[in-house]
């Protein structure tokens, strides 16, 4: 991305100014553009406004929405940037931070107040603080999805590690119909995770 030259700048400077109803640099830049018309060979001497005027001014027009362009996409650019942080990464105006635990919560870096706790996905956690940084609202369409996406992944991921557990004990006892209970249901329920997983993952590629 580059940044606004100078000219960009100054275009952008005369055209605020004239705005603001001090004309005179912008009648300068004017002059300057239709000096270099001239010495380029194209001379208007028809009376009224001339066509050399209006190229003038369309290449002020077309330098000010340039450097307009540049900040607007260098100002979006940024909101977007990952920075890695000592525990986690700063994307725009929040942060994802990992637990001792390896959950990971959703911090807002201007106030510093957590505003998601104990998330089990870190493209989870990316994908609510993308749509954050864009201006999302907690009910809009696109949270609303990756949200419900993720309780549905975390309830077959911890009815999977549940199920492992009681597998666990059952084999200790030897109880072996207990056994082929929690296999099933673990099975199942770590199926169920996986694609849920998996769906959540499509959801990150989009957004990174």
């Amino acid at each position: 991305m580059t940044a606004p030259t100078k000219k960009d700048v100054d275009a952008m400077s005369n055209l605020m100014k004239a705005l603001n109803g001090d004309k005179s640099a912008l009648k300068e830049q004017v002059a300057k553009e239709q000096e270099v018309m001239a010495e380029s060979g194209h001379i208007d001497t028809s009376p009224g406004v001339k066509s050399t005027d209006i190229k003038a001014m369309e290449n002020i027009m077309s330098a000010f929405n340039n450097a307009s362009n540049n900040v607007s996409k260098k100002v979006a650019k940024t909101m977007h940037e990952s920075v890695r942080t000592p525990t986690g990464v700063a994307v725009g105006l929040f942060s994802v931070e990992k637990t001792d635990e390896g959950y990971y919560h959703i911090r807002d870096n201007r106030s510093d107040d957590t505003l998601f706790e104990d998330i089990c996905l870190y493209e989870t956690a990316y994908i609510i603080t993308k749509h954050l940084n864009d201006g999302k609202k907690v009910n809009s369409k696109e949270m609303t999805r990756i949200i419900a996406s993720n309780a549905v992944f975390e309830q077959f991921y911890y009815d999977a590690m549940e199920y492992r557990d009681t597998y666990a004990k059952a084999k200790k006892r030897k109880d072996y119909s207990k056994m082929d209970v929690a296999e099933a249901r673990f099975t199942r329920a770590k199926s169920e995770a996986g694609a849920a997983k998996h769906g959540i993952k499509a959801i990150y590629e989009s957004v990174k």
